[in-house]
């Protein structure tokens, strides 16, 4: 009997030892959706081109579960295949050892248990009550539009919320990264919304997640990136790449460069309708500023030169418009993170400014280019007061 007690009390001994490590993982979790039963519900993680199923589970009586042992924490989801994703929306979280509960609904899915899963669903919340907020602004503006009740005071109060959203939804971002910098999840979110943020944001991201992800594709794409934004800073000299016009014909930046005048480069995608209404809205800079010694040219960075053209034909944009032969190496080039995107090059062939907004870009045009008469206006004027004093 004692030799027995001699045996057992080491091994509550080394158990106590492990201090609560988790050695596996538990998923329990259910569907708001009764059509959802008798279906089947998978396990998924990401190798960077596809979803690839680590696991799956049927839905009985609303429940499904999953066991397993995970290493590191990973990136996986939880989703019914993609013909049936009207039983729930598919949920994104931390794959890790330890015990889950998983929420598929129609509207908002989460998974909570774990520290590093809580976390990231308090931020996926809130990321989602602002996407929720922007849509029903769009929505708004929409309406306004088709109704003819759009003014221009209404339409500027309108891009201000937006803005004023899209900021808030960004500093979120930014501040989940930073405060969760070992988590699976910030190197994710890192490489989502990294056109969102500006070059020193994501050179202090860079510096704090560098040492621990050495290896991160996102952390050496970004790296690349910085490296280019310091070739192309207000002051250094423009990067000439290839273009091709509208008819078909070779050219190159270095074709508008120059020529005593200011040139405006606008970068744009025809298949982003927010790139579409920023080119509409810089052919009306075109207007006003074009006489005043600006060249105004549009590179496209689309991969089908068919849909661009319908596009420009189809919003009627003036100026100049091209398409970039290479895009991948307009966007490395001018560490183009997201477009639409302005630069403005100087007269000597310089970097005058980069990184600008429409908004900024207008009053960046305003202070390069205050107003002149044109001169037909001159000229019309001086032979109306020749004909007064005949």
């Amino acid at each position: 009997m004692n030799r027995v007690y001699y045996w057992i009390v080491p091994l509550l001994l080394c158990a106590g030892c492990q201090g609560g490590v988790e050695t596996s993982y538990v998923i329990d979790g259910h569907v708001n959706n009764a059509d959802a039963n008798g279906n089947i519900i998978y396990l998924s993680h990401s190798n960077g081109d596809e979803l690839v199923n680590l696991d799956s589970a049927i839905v009985d009586d609303g429940l499904f579960s999953f066991r397993g042992e995970q290493e590191v924490p990973i990136m996986a989801y939880l989703r019914f295949n993609r013909s049936l994703d009207s039983l729930a929306v598919p949920v994104l979280f931390i794959l890790e050892n330890g015990s889950m509960e998983a929420t598929m609904d129609t509207l908002f899915s989460t998974v909570t248990g774990t520290e590093q899963n809580e976390a990231f669903e308090a931020y996926r919340v809130e990321a989602h009550r602002l996407d929720s907020l922007r849509n029903r602004l769009h929505e708004r503006y929409l309406e306004q539009v088709a109704d003819s009740q759009m003014t221009a005071e209404l339409e500027s109060s309108m891009y201000g919320q937006y803005g004023r959203l899209d900021d808030e939804a960004t500093d979120r971002a930014y501040r989940f990264i930073r405060k969760n910098r070992n988590s699976p999840a910030a190197l994710w979110l890192l490489e989502s919304m990294q056109s969102r943020f500006s070059e020193a944001q994501l050179e202090q991201l860079l510096s704090e997640l560098g040492s621990r992800n050495k290896s991160a594709q996102v952390l050496t794409d970004i790296a690349q990136r910085l490296r280019s934004a310091d070739k192309i800073e207000p002051g250094s000299p423009y990067v000439d790449v290839p273009l091709v016009d509208m008819w078909g014909r070779s050219t190159s930046l270095s074709g508008y460069v120059g020529y005593a005048r200011y040139v405006v480069v606008g970068f744009w995608q025809a298949g982003s309708d927010p790139s579409c209404r920023a080119m509409v809205k810089l052919g009306e800079l075109y207007r006003e500023y074009g006489y005043r010694g600006a060249i105004f040219l549009s590179v496209s960075l689309d991969s089908d030169a068919e849909l661009w053209r319908e596009q420009v034909q189809a919003s009627k944009l003036p100026a100049h418009q091209c398409i970039a032969a290479n895009p991948d190496e307009v966007e490395s080039r001018y560490a183009l993170a997201a477009v639409p995107a302005f630069i403005i090059i100087n007269p000597d062939g310089t970097i005058n400014s980069r990184n600008l907004t429409l908004e900024q870009l207008g009053s960046k045009l305003q202070e390069l280019l205050p107003y002149r008469m044109r001169r037909d206006t001159v000229s019309a004027k001086s032979d109306s007061l020749a004909k007064k004093k005949i």
